[in-house]
């Protein structure tokens, strides 16, 4: 006996195009109000946490943190870290931030005064010198006829406060470098300058 089975297309329900138009229009616009409504990315930064006179050695309690969109020009971070002991130069008010032109390292606490000194590159490292470098200062001078040359230490462990190259004009194999100085360590720089060679040494961290 033969059982015949007779299939019938199952038929689903089409989906209105405008209906499917708008659930797209609206999942696009729910994306929208998202990314448009989505806070900023806070960036912590230091700012003093009360009133800070210049010229003191920074600490922890000296600092507090805010959070802001942008830290550009500010001090980052949620700690003092590399800058602790670092000094103001001038006071800020509670809850000013931190900006890195303001702030002096402890060497120039010791040293704080600043000299200029230009050399050529061959007697300083090959122009190769960045603010925080310490440098050995050395002195040759002639002994005159028939008396060889004397090189002697002049300063130890100076700090560099600036050092840049001038790659312009007739002075391109210049180094003009800022160095911290006390009254007597200044005096004896400007005196080597005029009585005989200047060589620098950078001093390994």
């Amino acid at each position: 006996m033969a059982i015949s089975v007779r299939l019938t297309d199952l038929s689903l329900p089409a989906i209105d195009r405008k209906r499917l138009f708008g659930i797209i229009l609206a999942v696009v616009a729910a994306l929208l109000v998202l990314v448009l409504t989505r806070p900023e990315a806070q960036v912590p930064v230091l700012v003093a946490s009360g009133d800070l006179v210049a010229g003191q050695a920074l600490t922890a309690t000296d600092v507090a943190v805010r959070y802001v969109a942008s830290s550009e020009g500010l001090v980052e971070g949620v700690v003092l870290g590399d800058l602790s002991d670092w000094s103001l130069r001038v006071p800020l008010q509670a809850g000013e931030p931190l900006l890195p032109s303001l702030m002096l390292p402890p060497e120039m606490l010791a040293s704080p005064n600043v000299i200029a000194l230009s050399l050529d590159q061959s007697h300083a490292v090959l122009g190769r010198l960045v603010a925080g470098d310490r440098v050995d200062i050395y002195r040759t001078t002639d002994g005159g006829f028939d008396t060889a040359p004397v090189t002697e230490l002049v300063a130890a462990g100076v700090y560099v406060v600036e050092a840049r190259v001038d790659t312009d004009g007739l002075n391109s194999d210049q180094v003009d470098l800022l160095l911290a100085v006390d009254e007597d360590l200044a005096l004896l720089i400007a005196g080597s300058a005029r009585h005989g060679e200047i060589d620098l040494v950078r001093v390994a961290p």
